[in-house]
């Protein structure tokens, strides 16, 4: 539902659409098909979005960044996420 009201209010609002919630990766229960974070922000930014909002795996990467010592491992949503959209497309 919410990929159909992006995809509706994106043509018809002209201003900067920022989208948050469920930006993690995740199984579908009915198909077992697993789906990257990348994936489901790659949807939304087709869908019309403009920046996606990340929270709980904002908090799991910091979590990982200072366990690791300081290291980033280039796996972390925020990490794909940016490094194909850009910094300017993620808000924590």
């Amino acid at each position: 539902p919410m990929l159909q009201v992006l995809e509706e209010a994106s043509k018809s609002i002209f201003v900067p659409l920022t989208v948050g919630g469920g930006i993690r990766s995740y199984a579908d229960p009915e198909s077992g098909k697993v789906y990257s974070a990348l994936e489901v922000a790659s949807r939304y930014f087709r869908a019309g979005a403009d920046k996606i909002s990340i929270g709980s795996d904002a908090v799991y990467a910091a979590e990982d960044y200072y366990a690791s010592g300081g290291k980033k491992t280039g796996e972390t949503s925020l990490e794909t996420i940016s490094h194909r959209y850009g910094v300017q497309a993620v808000v924590v």
